[in-house]
């Protein structure tokens, strides 16, 4: 059978697998470090530090691009074990803003050495012109998606 656009030719497929093999190394890198969460809840906590400010939760789903309904299911986790808090806006009483608690700071702090470990190996003899092209040509990527989705 000829086709033009087979799975190996695929970059859909090529940055599942990464995606893939790179949730399982961060789950084993976790674990081993006895860090209690997921990659998507650690994930959702580094997200919320990277922003420095509470989001709401519309802002957190589309930054992380999840499903709202599965990022609230993690922030509940993460509220109950007191890393992150819930407040209403201070424009909106009907939007639930979500920050980063110090307590979720501090031990965020204390696991993202263990990652930018991982970040470093996985990045291993790639080189910077690659990777800036690399990069470049996923957010090319994600920006022709997301306007296929919305119109």
């Amino acid at each position: 059978m000829n086709r033009s656009f087979g799975s190996e030719s695929s970059p859909g497929f090529a940055i599942g697998r990464v995606a893939y093999l790179i949730r399982s190394a961060m789950a084993v890198v976790l674990k081993n470090a006895g860090w209690p969460f997921s990659p998507e809840e650690t994930q959702t906590l580094i997200t919320l530090l990277d922003n420095g400010q509470p989001l709401s939760m519309n802002e957190l789903a589309t930054q992380m691009v999840r499903d709202p309904t599965t990022v609230k299911r993690q922030l509940d986790r993460l509220v109950e074990q007191k890393l992150v808090r819930r407040s209403q806006s201070d424009e909106d009483a009907r939007v639930v803003m979500v920050g980063l608690t110090r307590q979720g700071e501090e031990k965020l702090r204390a696991v993202t050495p263990l990652l930018d470990d991982l970040r470093s190996s996985t990045l291993t003899s790639i080189s910077k012109s690659d990777l800036d092209a690399t990069q470049k040509v996923l957010r090319t990527m994600q920006e022709n998606l997301t306007r296929q989705i919305v119109t």
